[in-house]
């Protein structure tokens, strides 16, 4: 076999000059050659593979709310069998949430059906403010929500809340007013009534309550948040409401979109010792009006089959009703990708 002389390796190990087979080395270079234009030509379709897995923005609450859980484990549910990217974003509170989603800085938000409804029309503390970006994607579920107090506390019923030292304002998370009128109109009063302890959001005015700051503090039930006060303070037990048709009505008098719920109690109930009738709202996802109907049908489509691996995310979800997540609300629309999608599942679609 020839040896040309230009085509002299060195050894890295030995230092000395080893001839080199022209024949090897051009296989060796068609090879590479091949290598390097299959690369080329695969090129295009990774780029346009990455390109499809889009990105989108789920703006929530902070941690600690039960909110926030919720959406880590619509997002992992729904890029196991999508191929969306969902980046879960902490808003300070829900009206920034709207915000955020409203204004295209995400495309998906959660909240209770009356925020959305409020900001959506530019009323109660949206007023002047209409956000008519906002489209619901489906309904999760009901959740509870009530006042709790300290398992010995003297404070039993809605009634005794009058005079008590409670959290108002929420300058950060607007909702709870509303939330809270609610639960006390009940029994015939309101925030009007109570020793007011001005409090920035949900996770502030449950750390005043651990702190001694208050008497009470509203959450929604079955929160993380509920279960680290109940180990810090040695106990706490949720406040019923007056489920007569009175109470109801001064209830639906707040909001028309609250109704009651018969809790009763259950390990991830914490507070809830024996049957209780509280407050109950619709946990909506909901979506800005810009997003494109694919991502949304591909969103919607992903959670609806998929109960079991969302209540294994958080037992909230055993309360999901697939045939039930597309709710008519009496002002909120929904999304036109939502919309196709239950067209699709036989599913009596909301507007």
């Amino acid at each position: 076999m020839p040896v040309d002389v230009r085509a002299m390796e060195k050894s890295g190990a030995a230092g000395v000059r080893l001839p080199i087979r022209i024949g090897a080395t051009q296989r060796g270079r068609n090879r590479s050659m091949k290598r390097l234009i299959l690369f080329l030509i695969a090129l295009p379709f990774v780029g346009a593979g990455a390109a499809s897995a889009q990105t989108i923005g789920f703006a929530t609450l902070p941690p600690g709310a039960i909110n926030n859980v919720q959406a880590q484990v619509i997002a992992k549910v729904v890029q196991a069998h999508t191929d969306l990217k969902v980046r879960v974003t902490p808003y300070r509170g829900g009206g920034a949430v709207a915000a955020a989603v409203n204004s295209k800085r995400a495309e998906i938000g959660i909240s209770d059906a009356v925020e959305i409804t409020d900001a959506l029309t530019g009323t109660h503390r949206f007023k002047d403010r209409p956000h008519p970006n906002l489209r619901v994607a489906f309904r999760v579920l009901s959740f509870p929500i009530s006042i709790f107090v300290r398992t010995d506390s003297p404070i039993k019923t809605m009634k005794d809340m009058k005079g008590k030292k409670f959290g108002t304002r929420w300058s950060a998370f607007p909702n709870m007013i509303p939330l809270m009128n609610g639960l006390l109109a009940t029994a015939g009063l309101s925030l009007k009534d109570v020793e007011g302890v001005p409090t920035a959001n949900i996770i502030r005015g449950a750390n005043d309550f651990k702190a001694g700051k208050s008497d009470a503090f509203g959450f929604a039930i079955g929160a993380p948040k509920v279960a680290e006060v109940n180990s810090a303070v040695g106990g706490v037990r949720v406040l019923p409401i007056d489920n007569s048709p009175a109470g109801i009505a001064r209830m639906k008098a707040v909001r028309s979109d609250y109704f009651p719920m018969l809790l009763k109690p259950h390990p991830r109930f914490v507070g809830v010792l024996e049957p209780t009738w509280v407050m109950g709202t619709d946990l909506v996802i909901y979506c800005g009006a810009h997003v494109p109907d694919d991502v949304i049908y591909k969103f919607v489509k992903a959670v609806h089959p998929n109960k079991k691996e969302l209540a294994q995310g958080h037992p909230s979800f055993n309360g999901f009703q697939p045939k039930n997540m597309n709710k008519q609300f009496a002002t909120v629309k929904y999304h036109p990708g939502a919309i196709k999608f239950y067209k699709e599942a036989g599913i009596q679609q909301g507007k």
